[in-house]
């Protein structure tokens, strides 16, 4: 029952022990604050009148002031536990006091309009207490749940501490009427309730660390801000200015509406029960107000409205009052008197009730451009002190008015009508402030970037140069490896700069692979770092690299030179006169290179892409896009393209519309302009923004993101209408999600799959806008989406409200607002017909008949997969990806058919080419004829594959789209119990295993360290032929196993990313947190 309680207001499993204390000590405050406020002001207005009115609000705003200014301090000087506990003791022991000075000093009851202490002191305090508990209360609030559960958690618990306010409200007339005598008992109640809320601050103080969040580090420097930064800055100034202005009008408004109750209800128990009725409806008021006028008015009409909507309202039921007064009268209580009250008490009801449902929120948006360091500070100093300075100075303000002869009650609503209209004038003026601040604290924030945002830095080469200048020699050794296999030319200019590391081994690795590579064109700079190397071991490497290098500058390159190299049978001859060619300046020895680009041998042929790359020659360009496919030879060809520049430019262009050409040559193309750059390459790129396929629109979005492009006129037309189809993809990928239902493992990767399709949207939006926007704020908005508080997410939003053209504001805002899921999707819908399924299954048809630019294989091959294990019927759906030029869908396509209806499977599989129906059917059908005896190994198929890789832990942070291409990469084996997999000294070239079936142990020497069983992996730290193995794994049943070779797993972390940042982070055996999704952030 209390999970189910629980659950409902927001909480999850682990959470309850927390919530179920803040929801005790919110209880017990709601009727700490209900009794005390009720009490004090009955007791006031019976005992002293209105007279004093004035003189209590100028003390209360002093008291409000010393209290606020006290809090602030002592929130600086001591532990935020020790300060939430002193003073939730304190107003215990205030309370308690003031109950034991009416039960022993007494006060007079009989005398009306005499000046009594007690009353005075209680009603004077009413600020101070409901300031210090709600700080208190929130502040432990935010000290106990984290960013993620808070945004959660709080609509509930706020929820909850607004009903306990509201029961205790409305059960004080039951209280007054059957429980107490006298007004002064509901003091009691507020003991009581107030050591309750001592009682849970306590546990709570206990249980969790309240000050890890704003304990200060030794030695940092807190940036400190004085009252008069408020006055001396033009925006902190209207802000402070606009807040004495609002807080005053409340003050009058509640002046008067006091002092004609106090006219209405001259009996002390009718005056309490209509105060206590009269404060739980304003909370039942601002409650329906905050749920849902609030985000209409914000969301539609903007910050300057909400701030307008509170003066305007007040102002009409202000009107209306002095009209009624003046007519009817409004000193008196009479029959008519009741028309000038009604009027004032609803001005007053929904003044209330608008300042904390919509200005306060709103009011607090108008922070948000300050800088981070200094933002609270300033917030707690406006919304405390000087709010209390307001109170002060309106007190103030009805002292002196009150010393006027002429001066009456209905007087007062004249000041309050100029003090609305300054609010409205003020507002204006706040947000245009606002704006213009926005725009600076913009400028700021992009000119602290210095440069940086202003194209995509997040790509292959970046993630390895930021590895190789890390303080940790294996990573950077990791990452020069890396490095070596998948830029090899750029990785000779790497090395050239680790000549002057500060890590001996570091530079020793920096000469030997210059020697290794006969990089002949570094020699003056090696002869030169030889000459000041003062480490032992590095300069005897040094010196034998020197020597190579030497010989290599040496060599005289002939036709019998090379001849006699290139001929040679010996594979490392062959790989030196590849290397020796980069010299080759005639004509006739450029036959030699071509020769050796069709080598058998994998370092022949590569050493001699590198040389191609150097000599830059058209000829030899269609030879190394021809090898751009290839999975051994695709990093090397790619670089030697990129090494040529701009005048390959036309050959790679010509090859990517070339008919049958090859995807992977296709999207590797897309790649080689996009390293190269330049306006020829942004050029070539942009005419094929509109090719028909979803990876090579995506590659060439990245490509272009690389080159840091930006659009012209009638290219921001298209890149809009780009972005408004991701958007429209978000919008039905949220619907989809909502129908899934979680009856099946499947169902959870379906959802996780929309998800991530999600995240490749949102990637690719912020690509398009840094296309048409300035990519530095576009990069800030992102930024503080990712950031993931409320007000960060809301800052990012008013930032792009700024900067994003309004034809696309209407469409773009909502999916980067903090908005709940179906807030969200209402929104969208508005440009986006919604889509309906009548059913599961119908969902799962749309999904597979989905057009494939807006969806990828992988969530398509799962949802048909789910519905082969939920239907009964074969769909023309599933007949029509039988013919998809994927193989992966279409091997998925045959596996659902063959589940449903085998029958169907042989009918329809007919139709498809021999050679395709033959795999078909050796993959999915159990075998015919076997004998009893006969071993046989039915291998998974690539969907299977895919969902089993998707359980293993280290694969996790690689997207399911990137799984199906290591799927399909992977081959199935069986070995046989005891055999050796990998022996210890074995190249690190050997493949990747993962672990389907049986048990693999690991060794070190003799003694056994670990094993592999199902889902385990090994092999996977090593990936070049320079590596080598610290291990032997043998098969200690007999196993089957899934091995994926080096060269084809290099070949996917030089085309994805995400590949390779896992990879990093495997073999540095660490796993890094990774920045936040803006999915996550935004969608929980």
């Amino acid at each position: 029952m209390v999970k189910a309680f629980l659950k409902f207001l927001g909480g999850e499993q682990g959470e309850e022990k927390q919530m179920l204390l803040l929801l005790g000590k919110g209880f017990f405050m709601g009727i700490l604050l209900a009794t005390y406020q009720i009490g004090a002001e009955t007791l006031f207005l019976t005992v002293m009148g209105d007279e004093w009115l004035d003189v209590a609000f100028f003390t209360a705003g002093g008291a409000g002031i010393i209290s606020a200014a006290l809090f602030v301090f002592l929130q600086r000087k001591i532990n935020f536990s020790t300060l939430v506990i002193s003073t939730t003791f304190v107003i215990l022991l205030f309370i308690g006091g003031i109950r034991a000075a009416f039960e022993f000093i007494g006060y007079d009851n009989t005398i009306s309009g005499e000046f009594q202490i007690i009353p005075f002191i209680l009603f004077v305090m009413i600020g101070p207490v409901t300031s210090i508990i709600l700080l208190g209360f929130w502040g432990v609030f935010g000290r106990v749940f984290d960013l993620r559960q808070s945004k959660r958690i709080i609509g509930g618990i706020d929820t909850g501490q607004l009903m306990a306010t509201m029961i205790a409200f409305f059960s004080i007339p039951i209280l007054t009427n059957w429980v107490i005598d006298q007004t002064y008992d509901l003091l009691f109640v507020s003991a009581i309730a107030s050591f309750g809320v001592f009682i849970f601050t306590l546990l709570l103080a206990i249980n969790y660390n309240l000050d890890k969040a704003t304990k200060v580090i030794k030695g940092e420097e807190v940036q400190k801000v004085s009252f008069f930064t408020l006055m001396k800055d033009k925006y902190l100034r209207l802000l402070s200015i606009f807040l004495i202005f609002s807080m005053g009008a409340a003050v009058f408004v509640n002046y008067t509406f006091l002092s004609a109750t106090e006219t209405m209800y001259p009996d002390e128990k009718d005056l309490s029960n209509f105060l206590s009725f009269f404060s739980g409806t304003v909370i039942v008021v601002s409650f329906l107000i905050q749920s849902f006028i609030n985000d209409i008015i914000i969301g539609k009409f903007g910050l300057r409205v909400a701030l307008m909507t509170m003066p305007l309202i007040l102002i009409l039921f202000t009107v209306g009052a002095i009209v009624v007064g003046h007519i009817f009268g409004y000193q008196s209580k009479t029959d008519e008197f009741i028309m000038f009250f009604v009027l004032t008490a609803v001005g007053k009801l929904f003044t209330a009730s608008l300042k904390d449902a919509l200005e306060n929120p709103a009011f607090k948006l108008f922070f948000l451009p300050l800088d981070i360091k200094i933002r609270f500070d300033i917030q707690t100093r406006i919304e405390g002190v000087v709010n209390e300075i307001a109170t002060f100075l309106a007190g103030g303000a009805q002292m002196a008015l009150g010393l006027l002869v002429f001066f009456e009650l209905i007087h007062y609503s004249y000041f309050i009508l100029v003090l609305a209209a300054g609010v409205i004038y003020l507002a204006g003026k706040l947000f245009e402030e606002y704006k213009r601040t926005l725009k600076t604290t913009l400028e700021k924030q992009k000119a602290s970037l210095e440069g940086q945002g202003k194209r995509n830095e997040n790509n292959t080469l970046s993630i390895l140069k930021d590895e190789i200048v890390s303080k940790d020699v294996d990573q950077v050794l990791t990452a020069l490896r890396l490095f070596e296999k998948l830029e090899p030319i750029e990785f000779e200019f790497v090395l050239l700069d680790l000549l002057n590391h500060r890590k001996p081994i570091l530079r020793s690795f920096a000469y030997k692979k210059l020697g290794d590579r006969l990089c002949w064109e570094a020699i003056d700079i090696i002869e030169k770092d030889l000459n000041t190397e003062g480490n032992e071991k590095v300069l005897k490497v040094a010196k034998a690299s020197f020597q190579k290098l030497k010989e290599a500058a040496e060599f005289k390159l002939t036709d019998v030179s090379i001849k006699e190299l290139v001929r040679s049978t010996d594979a490392t001859d062959r790989e030196r006169g590849a290397r020796l060619l980069a010299k080759a300046t005639e004509d006739r020895h450029i036959a030699f290179i071509v020769e050796l680009l069709r080598d058998i041998n994998p370092n022949v042929r590569s050493a001699a892409m590198i040389t191609a790359g150097k000599v830059k020659r058209p000829e030899l360009w269609p030879i190394l896009i021809e090898n751009l496919h290839l999975s051994t030879y695709g990093n090397v060809a790619m670089s030697a393209l990129k090494a040529s520049g701009e005048a390959a430019f036309h050959t790679v262009d010509t090859a990517f519309y070339k008919t049958g050409q090859y995807h992977a040559t296709m999207l590797r193309i897309i790649q080689v302009l996009g390293r190269i750059g330049g306006r020829g390459a942004t050029e070539l790129l942009w005419k094929k923004i509109d090719y028909p396929d979803r990876k090579i629109v995506s590659q060439l979005l990245l490509s272009l993101s690389y080159i840091g492009f930006v659009a012209r006129d009638f290219q921001s037309a298209r890149i809009k209408i780009a972005i408004e189809g991701e958007i429209g993809d978000i919008a039905w990928n949220i619907k989809s999600s909502l129908e899934i239902p979680d009856e099946d493992p499947v169902d959870s990767l379906i959802k996780e799959a929309m998800s991530e399709e999600d995240v490749k949207n949102y990637q690719n939006i912020f690509m398009l806008l840094g296309m048409i926007y300035d990519p530095q704020s576009v990069l800030l908005a992102k930024e503080n989406i990712q950031n993931g508080t409320t007000e960060s997410i809301t800052f990012a939003v008013e930032m792009m409200d700024i900067f994003i053209d309004e034809e696309l504001k209407d469409k773009l805002l909502p999916v980067m607002d903090e908005l709940k899921i179906h807030e969200r999707l209402a929104k969208l819908q508005n440009h986006y017909p919604p889509e309906y399924f009548d059913s599961y299954e119908d969902l799962l048809l749309q999904i597979i008949n989905r057009d494939y630019n807006r969806l990828n294989r992988y969530t398509k091959a799962l949802a048909m997969y789910r519905f082969s294990q939920i239907s009964t019927h074969v769909t023309a759906d599933l007949i029509a990806n039988l013919f998809n030029p994927d193989p992966f869908l279409l091997q998925t396509a045959a596996l659902s058919i063959y589940r449903i209806n085998k029958d169907s499977y042989h009918e329809h599989t007919k139709r498809l080419r021999p050679i395709t129906k033959k795999e078909l059917d050796r993959a999915i059908l159990p075998p015919v004829f076997r004998h009893e005896d006969e071993e046989y190994h039915q291998k998974l198929l690539l969907i299977e594959r895919v969902v089993e890789l998707k359980k293993i832990e280290i694969f996790k942070s690689i997207p399911g789209e990137l799984i199906t291409y290591m799927a399909e990469c992977l081959e199935e084996v069986r070995v046989k119990l005891g055999s050796t997999i990998i022996r210890e000294g074995d190249s690190g070239m050997e493949p990747m295993y993962i672990v389907l079936e049986g048990s693999v142990d690991i060794y070190e020497g003799d003694h056994k360290v670990a094993e592999r069983e199902r889902g385990g992996v090994f092999g996977e730290k090593n990936v070049t032929e320079t590596d080598t193995f610290s291990f032997t794994a043998l098969a200690r049943t007999e196993c089957t196993l899934l091995l994926m070779r080096k060269e084809e797993l290099l070949n996917l972390m030089s085309r994805h990313i995400d590949i390779l940042d896992c990879w990093v982070d495997i073999m540095n055996g660490v796993a890094e947190e990774d920045e936040p999704e803006i999915v996550d952030v935004l969608f929980g």
